[in-house]
């Protein structure tokens, strides 16, 4: 009896199978270097996509995973080959110069009609910068994130070290007090030849009046400097070069091989989860270290992910879009509150959710002093630039150069990838709103 129950039971989920596929009239597929255990990329799979489905059960749903390091160039040949996914989830550094290559479909009408003009202005101003051009939207940004140290009280309190650090020379102190007294690292941070090694090395640049575009000036030369000096004295290891992601960071910081680490507040939602951070016990955040006491702030570049329709067919963009609109029109909240260790790219949001998350709290306030990368670096040439940064970064970490030397040559490789008059158009760009968040964070 139990077997021909299982059985029936068996034939009905097949059927149930066989079923929806032959009711799926459209196929979409949902790119995402998400990987598909992470807390984002569950939302999307477990929340989103059965809502859609729900609503259209003529439509499936492919959630289709590569790695980061292999995204943009995948993005940039299936462009190529005419291959594109219909959706993509990536970094926000990457819309300008995929906006230009013609890679994503215009959805201006769409969050005008489902969404309105006051919730398209409630983004932020650099997440808007960012995804809109010619007064026409591309993409949305879904969250945004920053970077600070989280630090174990206990191993500073062992190395008699009372508070966490707050401006560099204190950050190099503490770091060598731990080293000195308990014989583990005081610091980690990630410096692989990708854009995550210059997204950790752009507060310690731009904090110190140096810029992407003038990295041969003494500004950019002493951030350099001081970030190897780190390095070179053995207060964090010489592995910050081959690490993978920025997960590796945090395995050292929790495996307590290091005290304080740099890291982002999407940790929260990965690797610091809830149970690990009752096991440790005492895991705390501080700001961001300043080169100069007294600074409210240092100078960060802001992250996160955002997405966008990239498929050409009518048909599978009305499915697409309507997932977006589901996302934030319907699931913004819970998304904030359950399902991610990102902070919300929308004025009012992020007020809310810094009351209901204490753990964001730090990151919220340091959002008012971040900037947009790719206007830093010269907007689409931003990924060129930024490789620059990292592979100077890795030249100097290694001692293969100098750190002047390391930057005077990447500062003259970045100098050829634009026109003299391009080159300093940017450059001033870049001056110019670096000197307006500088002046924020000093102001009395």
């Amino acid at each position: 009896m139990r077997r021909t129950f299982a059985v029936g039971l068996l034939v009905a989920v097949l059927l149930l199978v066989v079923g929806v596929g032959a009711f799926a009239e459209v196929t979409l597929t949902f790119q995402s270097y998400s990987n598909p255990n992470e807390q984002v990329a569950q939302f999307i799979q477990n929340v989103l996509i059965p809502e859609l489905k729900k609503a259209h059960p003529e439509v499936d749903v492919k959630y289709v995973y590569i790695p980061f390091a292999e995204y943009m160039s995948t993005i940039l040949q299936q462009a190529v080959s005419n291959t594109l996914p219909d959706l993509v989830y990536l970094d926000n550094p990457w819309v300008p110069q995929l906006i230009e290559a013609g890679v994503f479909q215009k959805i201006t009408d769409n969050v005008m009609r489902d969404l309105g003009k006051d919730f398209w202005m409630d983004f932020f101003p650099g997440h808007r910068l960012l995804t809109s051009k010619d007064e026409e939207i591309y993409a949305l940004q879904v969250h945004t994130n920053n970077l600070a140290i989280f630090y174990r009280e206990g191993f500073l309190k062992q190395a008699g070290i009372g508070e966490p650090p707050k401006t560099w020379d204190e950050f190099q102190d503490a770091a060598k007090k731990i080293k000195e007294s308990l014989g583990i690292y005081g610091l980690m941070f990630y410096a692989g030849a990708d854009e995550a090694g210059t997204w950790q090395f752009e507060p310690f640049l731009w904090s110190n009046g140096g810029s992407l575009l003038e990295l041969d000036q003494p500004e950019a030369i002493e951030a350099l400097e001081f970030v190897t000096g780190l390095v070179k004295n053995g207060y964090a290891p010489r592995d910050v070069v081959g690490l993978k992601d920025q997960g590796d960071v945090t395995i050292w910081f929790m495996n307590g091989q290091a005290a304080m680490m740099i890291n982002g507040n999407w940790e929260f939602g990965w690797h610091l989860l809830p149970d690990v951070l009752q096991k440790l016990g005492d895991v705390k955040v501080a700001p961001f270290p300043v080169p100069e006491a007294g600074m409210r702030s240092a100078v960060l570049p802001f992250g996160g992910e955002c997405v966008g329709v990239t498929t050409s067919d009518s048909e599978k963009a009305k499915y697409a879009w309507e997932l977006i609109r589901i996302w934030f029109a319907e699931r913004l909240d819970e998304y904030y509150e359950k399902w991610t260790g990102h902070i919300p790219t929308l004025a009012s949001y992020a007020a809310k959710i810094a009351e209901k998350r204490p753990e964001f709290e730090i990151f919220i306030k340091q959002a008012a002093y971040t900037l947009p990368r790719p206007p830093m670096g010269g907007m689409d040439k931003y990924p060129d630039v930024s490789n620059e940064l990292a592979l100077a970064l890795q030249k100097a970490l290694t001692e293969a150069q100098t750190p002047e030397a390391a930057f005077k040559e990447a500062a003259s490789n970045i100098r050829n990838l634009f026109t003299p008059e391009a080159y300093e158009e940017n450059k001033a760009t870049a001056r110019k709103i670096l000197e307006e968040v500088l002046a924020r964070t000093k102001a009395q």
